[in-house]
C-alpha cells in the first residue's frame, strides 16, 4: 500500500511537470516566432527535449507501477534507469545543437529582437523551474527513484539555464545599440550548454551503475550490518551480503549460517525477525535471507 501511495505520488509530480513543459513549448514556439533569437530558438529545442523526457518518464512510472509477472519476476524498475539514459541523450543532442549554431552567430553576430516576450517566460519557468526541483528532490528522500532523480537534475538545470538565458537577453536588451551586446545571445547559450552536459552526465553515470548491478551507497550497507550485529545471537556466522537497485526498489540478499541442530521452524521464525528489523530501516526493500552452509561465489 505504501509503495503504491509513493508511485502514485511520483506520477503526479510528474503529471504536473510534463504540463508546464508542454505550455513552455507553446509559449517558447511563440516567442521564437515573434524574434531573430538564438536563446530563444535554442531555448525551443530544449524545451521540447525537456517535454519528450518528461513524457517518457511518465509513461515509465505508469508502466513500472505494474506488478511482478512470470516473464519480469523482479517487475521492470531498470527501465526507469533506461529512460534516464535516454534523457541524458536526447540532453546531449541539444547541447550539441547549441553549440553548433552559437559557434555560427559568434563568427556573425547579429542584435537580437522581438526578446521581451521571451525574456518573460524564462523568468517566470526560472521560478517554475525551481519549485518542481524542490518538489522532485522531496519525493525522491521519501523513495529514491533513478527517474525522479534525473527529473530533478533536469528541472535544476532548466531553472538555472533559464535565469542565465532570461538574464542575458534582458541586459541585452537594455544595451541593444551597442555592437558588443550582440555577442551576449550565442555566449548565454554556449554557458547554458554546460548546465545540459553536467545534468545530462549526471544522470547517465547514476543509471550506468544500477544496470551494472552495483552494490547500493555504503550507508545503507552500514544500517544493514548494523542490524546483523544487534542480532548476532539469531545465526552462527555471516557469510555474504548482495545488494542491488531497480528502479525505486532496493533487493538485499543475506547469505546467513544456522546452528545445524535448530528446527527450520526455528530458523524460519530467526529470519522473519531480520527481514523485519532490515525492512524498518530501509522501508520498500525486499529482503531474502538465505542459510547457507559456506560463502556463495
Amino acid at each position: 500500500m505504501n509503495s503504491t501511495l509513493q508511485a502514485g505520488t511520483r506520477e503526479r509530480s510528474l503529471l504536473v511537470a510534463l504540463l508546464f513543459c508542454l505550455l513552455d513549448v507553446v509559449l517558447m514556439g511563440t516567442a521564437a516566432y515573434l524574434s531573430n533569437s538564438l536563446t530563444i530558438l535554442s531555448d525551443l529545442l530544449k524545451e521540447s527535449a525537456d517535454f519528450l523526457s518528461v513524457l517518457a518518464a511518465f509513461l515509465t512510472i505508469r508502466a513500472v507501477r505494474r506488478s511482478p509477472d512470470h516473464r519480469f519476476a523482479y517487475g521492470i524498475g531498470r527501465l526507469e534507469n533506461l529512460v534516464s539514459l535516454s534523457i541524458g541523450l536526447l540532453m546531449l543532442i541539444s547541447a550539441l545543437w547549441i553549440t553548433w549554431h552559437s559557434a555560427h552567430h559568434l563568427a556573425s553576430p547579429q542584435m537580437a529582437e522581438g526578446t521581451i516576450p521571451g525574456i518573460c517566460i524564462f523568468f517566470a519557468y526560472t521560478l517554475i523551474g525551481y519549485r518542481i526541483y524542490f518538489q522532485a528532490r522531496h519525493v525522491c528522500q521519501k523513495q529514491p527513484s533513478a527517474i525522479m532523480e534525473s527529473q530533478a537534475r533536469l528541472w535544476f538545470s532548466k531553472a538555472n539555464f533559464d535565469a542565465l538565458m532570461g538574464s542575458s537577453l534582458l541586459l541585452a536588451y537594455f544595451f541593444r545599440d551597442q555592437s558588443w551586446s550582440w555577442y551576449l545571445d550565442p555566449l548565454a547559450s554556449l554557458v547554458g550548454v554546460l548546465f545540459m552536459l553536467h545534468a545530462a552526465w549526471a544522470m547517465t553515470s547514476s543509471s550506468v551503475n544500477d544496470l551494472l548491478d552495483a552494490t547500493i551507497e555504503e550507508t545503507t550497507q552500514l544500517r544493514i550490518l548494523r542490524q546483523l550485529v544487534q542480532n548476532l545471537d539469531d545465526y552462527d556466522r555471516l557469510h555474504k551480503i548482495r545488494t542491488r537497485r531497480s528502479g525505486p526498489r532496493i533487493y538485499v540478499e543475506i547469505f546467513l549460517q544456522f546452528d545445524p541442530l535448530l528446527l527450520m521452524g526455528e530458523v524460519q521464525k530467526r529470519i522473519q525477525k531480520l527481514q523485519q528489523s532490515i525492512g524498518k530501516i530501509i522501508p520498500g526493500a525486499d529482503v531474502s535471507i538465505i542459510p547457507s552452509i559456506q560463502e556463495p561465489k
